[in-house]
């Protein structure tokens, strides 16, 4: 049986973002828990005076409220910032807050490429690409500096090309794709590789890396099954999309454009199904 929560301060109706990371919280229990859930980013938002001004007038624990900005103006260390935060409530013993602090204090001592490939891979989790590939990118920089092993250099090139399918495309990321397989000798690497080629439209560029990796006749299933995947997830989305706009045109008594929107639609359908079934 888990332990029984009592909220101290206000459970807020309205939350607060952390800053880079997709969670809001809206006690100070849950911020607790997002830092212990998520230290590569707790340096992010916990020198962040709003959310030192949400706990002192949302949550409405004034004086915790009062010390965290503080801290914040003195540019205090970050073990600080968190004893502060973990001793407003009763959220964590005395025992797991001194486990935390001291595994933090070996963090700090890490080598520096470490703690910044543990943020951007953080970043890479919290869908925040624009600065995980900020993050990658330094380590690339670096890299002959910080003495990287192939094999991590190459999932920092994996990582770094998924986190550039969301910024700026195939092209960009098969690129990166390419220089992790060569380095970490994945095969998810070179799948990634390849379907990004695939999606890019490069179709030169796509057959000739099948002849000269080799690519065997299972992995060569797997792309067409994954890329076909892939297009009806699209498309799927597209049709909801939509679907919705015709609704609506419905509610607004726009009969003919109604019918001529589901016309359109059951055509693109049938043409759908053409195209898979050749």
């Amino acid at each position: 049986m888990g332990k029984l929560i009592v909220t101290t301060g206000n459970y807020a109706k309205t939350g607060y973002l952390l800053k880079n990371t997709k969670q809001n919280i809206y006690s100070i229990e849950e911020l607790c828990y997002c830092i212990m859930r998520n230290p590569e980013l707790c340096d992010d938002y916990l020198y962040d005076e709003g959310l030192a001004r949400y706990i002192r007038e949302t949550l409405g624990l004034k004086e915790r409220g009062a010390l965290l900005a503080d801290l914040i103006q003195r540019d205090a260390p970050l073990k600080d910032l968190i004893t502060v935060v973990f001793c407003s409530c009763d959220y964590f013993t005395k025992e797991e807050i001194e486990e935390f602090l001291q595994e933090q204090s070996k963090v700090e001592r890490s080598e520096e490429w470490v703690r910044t490939k543990s943020k951007a891979d953080s970043y890479l989790v919290h869908e925040n690409y624009r600065d995980a590939v900020m993050n990658y990118r330094l380590l690339l920089k670096e890299k002959d500096s910080f003495g990287i092993t192939s094999e991590t250099l190459g999932d920092i090139y994996h990582n770094l090309a998924i986190a550039l399918l969301h910024t700026d495309g195939f092209a960009e990321a098969a690129d990166y794709f390419r220089e992790a397989y060569e380095r970490n000798n994945r095969e998810e690497s070179l799948k990634q590789y390849l379907l990004a080629l695939r999606f890019s439209g490069d179709k030169v560029m796509y057959e000739s890396a099948l002849d000269i990796y080799q690519v065997s006749e299972g992995i060569s299933k797997w792309l067409d099954v994954a890329f076909f995947q892939t297009e009806l997830e699209t498309q799927e989305i597209s049709d909801f999309n939509e679907l919705n706009n015709i609704r609506q045109l419905l509610k607004e008594g726009k009969i003919n454009e109604f019918y001529a929107g589901v016309k359109r639609m059951t055509e693109q359908m049938k043409e759908q199904y053409r195209k898979y079934n050749e």
